[in-house]
């Protein structure tokens, strides 16, 4: 046993009112026997004894709990929040491996327990860890930072957080945050930064260079034409180099010199001022990566570290780099449930398009809740609108936009100026918060995308308990469709037992195999696409700022906030979708015809269970077409450095149409390189036959159905699998 055995031995005799002396009298044995065995110090026969002395029906449910054996999920904690639901996904494996072993299933049944054995195991895995993250996503000043702070108590002193200024991190007007910034707990106040590399460093400090030098030069103008990077990175960088931008002068008053352009004029060449720029950055110095708190005082640890992510995240700590990622440790539980592993990513705001891979890359990861934040007044505001979309063109996970909520963020007194559409003002902060998110889901319906969850929050005013429950209640939903999803599983899987030895039951499996089958035969041929990736990719680069699309192009088509072959990524998988839908449409109505025919009552719980796995068919498919793009496109395209030197030259000549030129550009190249979208579609194909065809064909109990239990299932969107 351990301590955390005694501890709830400790527990239930608490509960029950006797005392340690009272069950050592029932045990026939000392206190201090007792008092050993609370403490985590006793074998199974001692556990045995005293929950006999208990006594009650909770210390039996407790013992039996115990003696549960764990032959195909490890073992989990005795206070998982899931346990019953992991208990009888172990049992429920337990069942269908044993059927599996017999060695004389009939082949309509092993297919269907192999998909059954798979879908079980997925869910256990996913109830099994309690790791999640909150990730908060929002326009730039738009306050999801101080947002963050205040739900996760990030704050310097809890009972004048009210005021918004002591937050941990770094919070302001806006351009604050410089990069994704994840915030977990741990034993002690601590910092670690993972640098930018040193290569997008000097990048950066050209780009800064350049803008500082255009503006002495006076040969364009900033409002035509953008050179300099996204302000937070130029304050950063000049901080690193000892070349601060001066503070803004207040009316009437003296503008204070910039050091930077007083360098540049000391240099007869733009080369030769970057260069004195990149060398003052001293990069071969700041090579520390992690930073902690040495003392011991909690109030003094949070001082501390809020200094000390400041100086980091404003490239004012002589120590580190610029930071592509923060990672802040703090010795607290960000949430109240302590069962529970939570991290808070704030990420670097939106400008412009939250269509980046950073963000994408948290929407998609199926253990994230991910809360879009909007100021009042414009919730759900135009970059969260088109975020949504973009996702429910590009993805097939149908529980992605489950995990996503809209928070409307409030000031103080936006939500007393709400009216009714009749025109009467809102009576109170609270049917002020309704109006609103009346307002938002009306928003979300209009674009198609009713359902997803809403909130409202001002961080000045409102208890951010309030925000955490929101959170926490998010979380708990998407694990509760997970135990669900594993008991009506675990419900298939007695059904198929009990089918086995009745004939009329095999006959209307047998019949349900033949038409899965029969339709698997009849939609192995995909139909061809309606236009190429690469023409989601030429549509995002006329929308971008054409600073964004210059930067990308200095990069071989690779920037922070444009990727090129994230783009062409999601142009593939959105033709997937559209390709697949019909298919799936075809599939489903067929099932449901099946599942409405009393006939095959027998076989409803293997019905209803592919037509879970449709989901995740289509949505493999349509992650294989996506890493297909990727990997097609990847090596000729960023290796085509005359294209991208072409692109990147015209910006800033004064022409106009910079944008519509590196379309041109680009779309030349693609028609030039016929073959590459050749051998995408060749993939794309053999990729449907992977992922959504063959799966299918084994559920009905055709093809390759006697795998190895454990092996996984063929996974078209595995580089190493799809490049074969």
């Amino acid at each position: 046993m351990g301590i955390e055995t005694g501890t709830i031995l400790a527990e239930l005799r608490s509960a029950s009112g006797l005392t340690q002396r009272q069950v050592a009298e029932r045990m026939s044995a000392n206190q201090t026997r007792v008092s050993r065995i609370e403490a985590g110090d006793g074998d199974e026969v001692d556990v045995a004894a005293y929950l006999a002395a208990v006594g009650t029906p909770e210390a039996d449910t407790f013992s039996e709990l115990l003696e549960q054996k764990w032959a195909h999920l490890p073992k989990p904690s005795l206070r998982h929040p899931d346990l019953e639901a992991l208990v009888a996904v172990e049992s429920g494996l337990s069942r269908v491996r044993a059927f599996l072993d017999d060695g004389q299933v009939p082949t309509v049944l092993a297919g269907q327990a192999q998909l059954l054995d798979r879908r079980l195991e997925d869910a256990g895995r996913y109830l099994l860890s309690l790791d999640h993250e909150v990730v908060y996503v929002g326009e730039i000043g738009v306050g999801k930072t101080t947002a963050a702070c205040r739900q996760a108590g990030l704050v310097i002193d809890e009972a004048t957080a009210a005021d918004l200024k002591g937050m941990l991190l770094d919070t302001g007007g806006g351009r604050t945050t410089l990069c994704d910034v994840r915030v977990e707990t741990g034993e002690r106040f601590a910092l670690t930064v993972e640098p930018v590399n040193d290569e997008e460093i000097y990048k950066l400090v050209a780009e800064v260079c350049k803008g500082v030098y255009e503006r002495l030069s006076g040969d364009t103008s900033p409002s035509v034409v953008e050179f300099k990077p996204a302000e937070e990175v130029e304050r950063a960088l000049r901080n690193m180099a000892g070349l601060p931008r001066p503070a803004r002068a207040r009316k009437g008053a003296t503008v204070a010199p910039d050091p930077a352009a007083d360098l540049a004029k000391t240099f007869g060449s733009l080369d030769a001022f970057t260069a004195e720029f990149a060398a003052r950055l001293s990069l071969w110095r700041r090579s520390r990566r992690t930073i902690e708190f040495e003392g011991i005082d909690a109030k003094d640890g949070r001082q501390w570290l809020r200094s000390t992510f400041t100086g980091i995240n404003n490239g004012r700590h002589e120590d580190f780099s610029l930071p592509g990622r923060i990672t802040v440790i703090v010795p607290f539980a960000l949430v109240p449930d302590a069962r529970l592993s939570i991290a808070v990513i704030d990420t670097r705001g939106v400008d412009g398009s939250a269509v980046r891979p950073d963000i994408l890359s948290h929407l998609k990861d199926p253990r994230a809740v991910t809360l879009l934040c909007s100021k009042w007044g414009s919730a759900p505001d135009p970059s969260a609108q088109s975020l949504l979309t973009h996702i429910n063109e590009t993805d097939a996970d149908p529980a992605l936009l489950d995990r996503v909520a809209i928070v409307a963020l409030a000031r103080l007194g936006d939500a007393l100026s709400m009216r009714h559409d009749s025109g009467d003002a809102a009576g109170d902060v609270i049917e002020g918060y309704d109006i609103k998110l009346g307002q938002v889901e009306d928003a979300l319906q209009k674009i198609g995308l009713a359902g997803i969850e809403t909130f409202a929050f001002d961080a000045s005013a409102d208890d951010p308990g309030k925000l955490t429950t929101f959170v926490i209640e998010r979380i708990a939903a998407v694990r509760k469709a997970q135990a669900d999803a594993a008991q009506a599983t675990i419900a298939a899987i007695d059904q198929m037992i009990g089918n086995r030895a009745q004939a009329e039951a095999m006959a209307a499996l047998a019949t349900v195999s033949s038409n899965l089958d029969r339709f698997a035969d009849r939609q192995a041929g995909l139909r061809g696409a309606r236009r190429p990736a690469y023409e989601r990719l030429l549509g995002a680069v006329m929308t971008l700022h054409a600073r964004t699309v210059w930067a990308a192009t200095r990069r071989a088509g690779r920037f922070w906030n444009f990727d090129a072959f994230q783009h062409l990524g999601d142009g593939a998988a959105a033709e997937a979708k559209i390709r697949s839908g019909e298919v799936v449409a075809g599939l489903t109505a067929i099932i449901e015809s099946d599942l409405d025919n009393g006939e095959l009552a027998s076989a409803k719980g293997f019905l209803m269970q592919v037509h879970a796995n449709i989901a995740q068919w289509e949505s493999d498919f349509v992650n294989a077409a996506r890493h297909h793009a990727t990997a097609v496109y990847l090596q000729p395209l960023s290796r085509a450095q005359g294209l991208w030197d072409a692109c990147e030259s015209e910006y800033g000549l004064g022409m106009g149409g910079y944008r519509e030129g590196v379309v041109g550009r680009l779309r030349t190249w693609f028609e030039d390189n016929v073959e590459l979208r050749e051998e995408l579609e060749r993939r794309v194909a053999r990729a449907w036959e992977t992922s959504f065809i063959a799966p299918l064909k084994r559920a009905a109990g055709q093809g390759e159905s006697h795998q190895v239990i454990g092996d996984p299932e063929p996974d078209s969107a595995a580089p190493s699998r799809l490049e074969a």
